[in-house]
């Protein structure tokens, strides 16, 4: 008898090589059954092929580079009649309306010569040969990205704008994006989009008040920028993209701490989930990151110099700051312990990043270096000043005497480091920082207004606090140079 059965036929399901639109939003295997699929028929949706399709693996650089050489050379052009209120000329004449060429060129210069250090978010050869070879003409988001550089310039140099930038100020700046619409030529984010909406927001910080409801949106619209870049498009980037999208990041995360610290709402950039290792740029100076395109004409300070190290310290910080937020209620320790680690962040400076009072600089600093200088040092201590008053807060509610007198004289060092600080530096290097120092420097004093008041009954330690206040507030009112009260004979000469 023959005890073998006859073989079960199993079915065949014949998977699509292309899944469904709705299988491939779940995940799920796509089984077709005629003109549907599975999936499709037992959901009782309708089962469609009609989104996009995503290439698996990196950017085939070279199939990119001959896709973009075969497209027609005006393809980059935008129709006029989309962005501008005059069809035949979208952007020829919005920089020739702002100002005269050699002052644009002038404050381009100054912007690169004197700020770019502690914001070196550009490659001056790329942004300058675009500028020359006529790109503020005819591209939408690069003329958008030149106006909003002059913005920046003439709000942080604000002695200097009142005496050589004419009529060329923040106002006729931001009237120029708007009638043009310099900020609406793409659906996607790009670097340069991200680039002006920073400039805009530290400019209209600067010049209307961090309360300004413009200045946060650019801000914010930057940082949201910024995020998505890094996320979705960062390996297709070359390798000068990439970097100063990295810069720009932690420049954008820098400013956004020292918003909340001065208890502005604003968005968050930083999330646990983040590499920070990943997203720290490289210590690359432009002729690094392109030989080829090195500044014209003269030598410039930042071909050979990287302000990297210098923008990575600032960000180690503003990371600490970071961090001491987030620890759980009523911790003293936690920020003591934090107090402690900003005090200790800048030990391991190079040379010409460190402190060195009136001795002579060391051999790789420049004017560049001692702007960082004067922006490292005054936000490490602006940042020891505000956990200090947190710490006060604690100890007040806690009753704890121990923590009180130790915040009195870590206080007064504080004080005094800053004074030193601003009776050594150059007024032009300070400045060089824009408006970014004097509200950290204001909120220095403004605690030790409130510790003058609270030493009242101590006649040795109410001198003290007395004298260094009246002498931080000379110095602020020399650095904190305001041209409408200076017209009228008010101002800081």
């Amino acid at each position: 008898m023959d005890n073998q059965t006859e073989p079960v036929t199993k079915e065949i399901r014949r998977r699509t090589k292309q899944a469904c639109d709705a299988c491939r939003s779940r995940k799920t295997k796509c089984f077709w059954e005629g003109v549907t699929c599975r999936s499709c028929l037992e959901l009782e949706i309708p089962c469609t092929q009609e989104r996009p399709r995503r290439r698996r693996g990196p950017v085939n650089r070279y199939v990119e580079a001959q896709k973009q050489l075969a497209r027609p050379v005006n393809s980059s052009i935008i129709s006029p009649s989309v962005y501008s209120t005059s069809p035949s000329e979208p952007v020829n004449n919005v920089l020739e309306k702002l100002g005269p060429s050699s002052l644009i060129k002038q404050i381009i210069d100054d912007w690169f010569e004197l700020i770019h250090s502690v914001a070196p978010i550009l490659h001056r050869g790329h942004f300058l040969e675009r500028l020359e070879n006529g790109d503020a003409t005819r591209d939408l988001e690069f003329c958008g990205l030149v106006v909003s550089l002059c913005a920046a310039t003439v709000v942080s140099l604000k002695r200097r704008s009142s005496t050589q930038y004419g009529s060329i100020t923040i106002e006729r700046c931001l009237e120029a994006i708007k009638e043009n619409q310099l900020l609406e030529s793409k659906n996607n984010f790009s670097l340069e989009w991200c680039q002006t909406k920073y400039n805009l927001g530290i400019a209209l910080g600067a010049g209307r008040g961090l309360d300004d409801p413009s200045g946060f949106r650019f801000m914010s619209e930057a940082a949201m920028g910024v995020k998505y870049l890094l996320y979705y498009e960062l390996p297709g980037m070359s390798l000068v993209s990439q970097q100063l999208l990295k810069r720009l990041f932690w420049l954008i995360f820098s400013g956004l701490c020292s918003v909340e610290m001065f208890g502005r709402p604003c968005i968050g950039l930083l999330t646990p989930q983040d590499n920070i290792q990943a997203l720290r740029p490289l210590d690359m100076t432009d002729r690094d990151l392109d030989l080829n395109r090195v500044s014209p004409g003269e030598r410039w300070h930042g071909d050979t110099m990287s302000y990297v190290p210098g923008l990575n310290h600032l960000s180690n910080l503003f990371l600490l700051w970071h961090s001491s937020q987030r620890l759980p209620n009523n911790n003293i320790s936690g920020l003591q312990e934090h107090i402690a680690l900003v005090q200790r962040a800048l030990d391991e400076l190079p040379a010409e990043l460190r402190w060195r009072g009136g001795l002579s600089r060391p051999p790789r600093s420049n004017f560049g270096t001692d702007v960082q200088v004067a922006n490292l040092y005054i936000t490490q201590l602006h940042i020891r000043s505000n956990l200090l008053e947190q710490l006060e807060l604690l100890a007040k509610r806690q009753s704890d005497l121990t923590a009180s007198q130790s915040i009195f004289s870590q206080r007064q060092s504080i004080v005094e480091d800053l004074l030193e600080i601003l009776s050594h530096m150059p007024r032009e290097t300070l400045e060089a920082n824009g408006h970014s120092l004097v509200p950290k420097i204001r909120d220095i004093g403004a605690a030790l207004l409130d510790e003058v008041r609270m030493t009242y009954g101590s006649q040795l330690a109410n001198e003290q606090a007395r004298t260094d206040l009246r002498r931080l507030l000379e110095k602020l009112e020399r650095l904190d140079f305001r041209p409408e009260f200076s017209r009228s004979g008010l101002g800081s000469q």
